[in-house]
């Protein structure tokens, strides 16, 4: 699933009859819940009459299936995707504004048609039908107006980004002006990328390999170097793959642990072809082709994926040349080969689907693509699943790395059981038995925890818990944890805190068992849409701080799939738990409050300020302070300059102010640049603005999404 938060994408269209708008689809009414089965290969479509200035929200509500909603126009083009890193349970929320009346599709379809995807069940309903709000339509009128304020930002801050002095800082924004500009201005944007390039080596030349935080230094200088390739890459990649080679000019602290700075290597060269699949795909092969003579990475999988549909013959190409490589591959010896095995058998046995660009009211074409031979597969297959097998294990307290290869091997081949069945008949009990063999720890202490844990995971509750009093006196305390933490999993929070109570002994662990299983309750409780259920776990925390911490991270999962008054209430509900007035007492009421800021901004901008202006004024005393406080105890600057990427309290909030006035940059463009204006740190402020710009432009960098995406 995609590790991106849940976000309000609003869509403005203008809809006329089409051929699609005939076929015989599911019709959406308020008030109707419709159930569908859901497997691999398969999508469905329903209908919506919209009303113009109508405001619809719906719900796809997942059960044991993860899905994507798409959006299209009469036309048949699609207006958008919504997808939450929520798994295969839980709902994905869309929401549709329709400045014209007339009628639109949705589709719902699983994610993942490369993957062995389960079939699973979804319910699809209307959670709210209305007229849209102010804010709601001001969003949508004076597009191009809010463009071109957010283009003549853009360009103030590409003039500006000199005064940023720490080349870290600069460069990612230098990268991200870069993005935003090409579509407008390719001159500038490209300029913008050869300085994010240069303040890269400048980065390299000023690190100091014998500093005790050199481990994190190198770190950064691998993400910048990626960061570079991922702008230039899809305009001009022998640029990119030039700066790449030239940039290898610091060594990996944990250079000899497995040649991990190759792998790292490898991997910048991948994501530089997987980028370059759709533009160049035989350069995209070449460069492929080129790692997989230095070494093994599962990217090479993603670079077929990305082929297969547009490029079969390149894919098949590709998949042949890391088949037979693998041939004469020690697995056991390489965990990176035989991960790669894994996936190219997963891959190579699965269907690929080719989206048709056509108007039609039938589903996609579906195409299937052979990547290896049967004779390829079946060779590639009993190589794996022999070596795995071959694989004895050594005496007891010997840690071999070679087992965790072949227990992965076993444990992946074990869940291929069509498979298995058709290339091993015969092995299916030996892998059954090996599996459990290698899953079996051979240290006796680990084996007694082990048995204890079987004994936990397989019965009810009360077998757990008798289960855990036979066991040994000094292992009871953390058993009982583990009980508790099932009874959690069952829905049953009220036995599991009992279970803690009654079992843990010592008073300040007990405490923070405790209070952990609370706030894993909670999150339970906001996963599967129970928002109300989790205030009030929220509610019944102890400190104001811990509230405010786990606000901060639920929040901006308050509101969607609920009508607009209830989210709002919500909302209310969730600022005054924070409990303060007019200055937060701590980062943990700071953070909550920025987060709330943002959640209001989808549904009222105006309570969104109210909440955020506050704490401008208050951030610039932070920092100020932090300046004066800087090195005794922890680092917030580097130079003199705010350091925004080093994780400590007045970054965190910067970089979540920066998030908080971006999001509110469509629905009052200068009451945000004038919150900006007010903060002191320029650092700080450029960044701001970028954020408001992007957001204005509706431009996306690094592959993410923006807040809101308007059509």
């Amino acid at each position: 699933m995609r590790q991106s938060t849940a976000v309000l994408f609003v869509i403005f269209i203008c809809l006329v009859p089409s051929e699609w708008a005939k076929a015989q689809i599911d019709s959406l009414q308020p008030g109707i819940t419709i159930e569908h089965a859901l497997a691999r290969g398969q999508n469905h479509s329903f209908s919506v009459n919209l009303e113009q200035d109508q405001f619809l929200q719906l719900v796809v509500d997942q059960h044991g299936i993860d899905v994507i909603v798409r959006v299209f126009s009469p036309e048949g083009k699609s207006l958008g995707e919504f997808d939450s890193p929520n798994g295969n349970e839980g709902p994905e929320n869309v929401s549709v504004i329709s400045v014209m009346a007339g009628v639109y599709r949705i589709e719902v379809a699983p994610l993942g048609q490369f993957e062995n995807v389960p079939p699973g069940r979804y319910e699809i309903k209307i959670v709210e039908l209305r007229r849209a709000t102010e804010q709601e339509l001001q969003a949508g009128k004076n597009q191009e107006l809010l463009k071109a304020r957010g283009l003549a930002l853009l360009r103030e801050v590409a003039d500006s980004l000199s005064e940023i002095r720490l080349p870290q800082t600069r460069v990612r924004a230098q990268l991200q002006t870069s993005q935003l500009l090409w579509p407008s201005d390719e001159k500038l944007a490209a300029k913008l990328v050869g300085d994010a390039m240069e303040g890269v080596r400048e980065y390299l030349a000023s690190v100091d390999t014998l500093d005790q935080d050199y481990y994190q230094t190198y770190q950064l200088a691998m993400q910048l170097r990626q960061e570079v390739v991922q702008v230039l890459g899809p305009h001009d990649p022998e640029t990119a793959l030039g700066f790449l080679r030239t940039t290898r000019t610091l060594t990996s602290p944990e250079a000899g642990q497995n040649n991990s700075q190759w792998d790292q290597e490898l991997q910048l060269e991948l994501s530089l072809a997987s980028q370059i699949t759709a533009r160049d795909p035989k350069r995209a092969v070449q460069l492929a082709e080129n790692t997989l003579k230095k070494g093994y990475s599962s990217s090479l999988i993603e670079i077929i994926s990305r082929l297969r549909a547009t490029e079969p013959e390149l894919a098949a190409k590709l998949a042949k040349e890391i088949a037979a490589k693998l041939q004469g591959e020690k697995l056991l010896k390489n965990q990176e080969a035989s991960n790669l095995a894994i996936m190219l058998l997963r891959v190579a046995n699965s269907p690929v689907r080719k989206y048709q660009t056509s108007i039609s009211a039938s589903p996609p074409a579906k195409t299937e693509t052979t990547l290896l031979s049967e004779q390829e597969y079946k060779d590639l297959f009993e190589k794996t699943l022999a070596e795995a097998l071959s694989y004895n294990a050594p005496p007891s307290n010997y840690y071999s790395p070679e087992k965790n290869s072949a227990q992965n091997i076993l444990n992946s081949l074990r869940s291929m059981t069509p498979e298995m069945t058709v290339y091993a008949p015969a092995s299916l009990a030996v892998v059954e038995k090996r599996v459990v063999e290698l899953n079996t720890s051979s240290d006796p202490q680990s084996a007694r925890w082990q048995k204890y844990q079987e004994g936990i995971n397989g019965g009810t509750l009360d077998e757990s818990l008798e289960e855990v009093g036979r066991a040994p006196r000094e292992m009871r305390e953390q058993l009982y944890q583990q009980v508790a933490q099932k009874a959690l999993s069952l829905g049953d929070l009220p036995r599991a805190r009992q279970i803690l109570k009654d079992h843990v002994f010592n008073p300040s662990q007990r405490q923070q068992a405790l209070s952990n299983l609370d706030q894993q309750a909670i999150q339970m409780d906001v996963s599967k849409g129970r928002i109300e259920d989790a205030l009030r776990g929220v509610s019944n925390l102890r400190t104001s701080k811990e509230r405010a911490m786990i606000l901060s991270q639920i929040v901006n999962q308050i509101g969607p799939g609920r009508k607009r008054a209830v989210a709002l209430d919500l909302l209310e509900q969730a600022r005054n738990m924070v409990g303060v007035s007019t200055r937060v007492e701590n980062q943990e009421q700071m953070s909550a409050l920025l987060e709330i800021a943002r959640a209001f901004s989808r549904y009222d901008s105006k309570r969104a300020f109210e909440v955020i202006e506050p704490l401008l004024d208050q951030f610039n005393e932070m920092s100020a302070a932090a300046l004066v406080l800087n090195g005794f105890g922890q680092q917030y600057y580097q130079d003199g300059e705010l350091a925004m990427q080093n994780g400590s309290s007045v970054a965190n909030t910067a970089n979540q102010l920066i998030l908080a006035l971006g999001t509110l940059a469509t629905s009052n463009f200068d009451r945000a640049k004038a919150g900006a204006d007010r903060l002191e740190r320029p650092e700080v402020r450029i960044n701001v603005y970028l954020a408001i710009a992007q957001q204005a432009i509706g431009g996306q960098v690094n592959g993410g999404r923006s807040e809101f995406r308007r059509f």
